[in-house]
Order: C-alpha cells, then structure tokens, then sequence
C-alpha cells in the first residue's frame, strides 16, 4: 500500500524505504533568515519557499517527499541589518551536500533542491552537480527558485506590469506573497518605496553587483512595496504551485540515462 505521507520528518523509517521504493523525488526547501525591511518577517524567503513546496506536493504526494528545510543560507552583504543570519559558502556547500548525500545513500534517484533566497543560488547549483558527480550518476540532483515557471512568470507580469524586470527585494512581490500567505505577521504600514536607482542591484541584472545592502537601502528595501495585497499575493502563491507542480511532474517523469565511461 502507498504511503499516504508526504513529510519525510512525519515517516518512520520503514515508511521512509517505502517511499524510495515508489520512486519519489526527494524536495528540500531552501532559504534563509534574512531581513526584508521593517514590514517583514526575517523568515520571509524560506516561509514562502517551504510553504509553496508543502502545497504543491499535496497535489503530487505520490511523486515527492519533501524533506526538512534548509533553513540558513548566504547573505554577508545584509548583516548590517540586525537579525540576518549567514553562512559562509564553503560551510553551506558541504552541509547540503551531506544532506543530497545522505538522500542518496538511502536510494532517493531524484533530489530537487527549491530555493526562496537569491544569494544561495550559486551554491545550490554547486551542491546539485556535486551531487550527481559524487554519486556517480546514480541520484540526479537539481536548484531551482520557487518562481521559476511560466505560470508563476505570467501570473507576476499581469499582476505587476511596473515591475517587469525590476524584481527588488521586501518589494510589492514579495510582500504580497507574504500578505497571502499569513498577513497577520505583515506591518504594511511601516513599509516605504525604495525606487530601483541602479538596475546592476538587482536579483536579476545582467551584470549584479553585490555591494553591501546598506550603501543603498537605508531600511532594507529595495522597490517599490505600493501596489502590495494579500489577493495579489494568494495569486502569485497559486501561480508558483501551479507551475512548480509541473516541474515535479516532469522530473519524476525523466528517464535519467546512465553514466558511460570512455576509457
């Protein structure tokens, strides 16, 4: 019989067998506690992340186990600001890596690692090629953001067309996610407008420059927080488990081919 759980924390460990047996992929939830202006928790990137991997994996519990969350991540360019906690990279690298390991260890083929915090990416990336190089092709691993999918993509650019390319930090985004997953941790009326003055700051340029926060943000944010709404945010919520759903189904469904050495 199936195993009707989809928490790996909530199964024992011949529970646990069981669902390695079925196929799943093993999901880790990535972020960090980081500040995001005076109006939002420090929790804010590995709460929403964590929260949409637990949603959607309700609508494909018989493909996932997600595992505990990876609660701490890389942000020494916002320890100015009380409260940010920050691993350095190497530290990070090796404690994922144990965990993708571990993971493999046990017989999980597929791992994807769901990032809510954008300083992690480059070492989520490196812990997924680690992690398929140091398994020998046996487990494949993969790093992806929370909203990265044309669901999620379509759903923010109707929502916030002013922002298109412009995605800052504690912005409208952000807060509405929040705002539509538990408002009341939300002081919406302590936020100010941060305007993005210099593209080369954000997640998303071309050429980021990762200087520290508080040269440029004097509270933390960086965009603009009008506009934010907790009917927003619940879309966005659903777009990015939308699209995220797909992203399980498909990789569960990847036939990964096997390694083949030449010498």
């Amino acid at each position: 019989m199936p195993i009707n759980k989809i928490l790996l924390g909530d199964m024992t460990w011949v529970e646990c067998r069981e669902a390695i047996a079925e196929g799943r992929i093993a999901v880790i939830p990535a972020g960090i506690q980081e500040q995001h202006g005076p109006h939002l928790p420090l929790d804010t990137d590995i709460f929403i992340a964590d929260e949409i991997v637990k949603r959607t994996a309700a609508l494909v519990s018989d493909q996932v186990v997600v595992v505990a969350p990876i609660n701490h991540g890389h942000s020494p360019h916002h320890m100015d600001f009380p409260g940010t906690l920050t691993i350095e990279p190497k530290h990070m690298l090796d404690y994922c890596l144990d965990i993708t390991l571990s993971l493999a260890y046990h017989g999980f083929k597929k791992i994807l690692i769901v990032n809510g915090h954008g300083s992690n990416a480059p070492i989520l990336d490196l812990v997924a090629r680690q992690t398929i190089i140091k398994s020998e092709g046996k487990c494949a691993c993969a790093s992806m953001f929370y909203m990265e999918s044309p669901e999620y993509d379509r759903t923010a650019r109707e929502l916030f067309p002013e922002l298109v390319d412009k995605w800052g930090h504690g912005d409208a985004i952000e807060t509405s996610l929040y705002l539509g997953l538990r408002p009341e941790l939300v002081q919406l009326e302590k936020a100010k407008d941060a305007p993005v003055t210099d593209i080369m700051m954000l997640g998303n340029a071309k050429l980021p420059l990762r200087l520290w926060w508080s040269s440029f943000s004097p509270e933390g944010i960086y965009g603009f927080v009008e506009g934010s709404s907790e009917e927003k945010g619940k879309q966005l919520v659903a777009a990015a488990v939308e699209g995220l759903a797909n992203v399980f189904r498909q990789f569960h469904a990847k036939t990964i081919p096997p390694r083949v050495d030449h010498h």
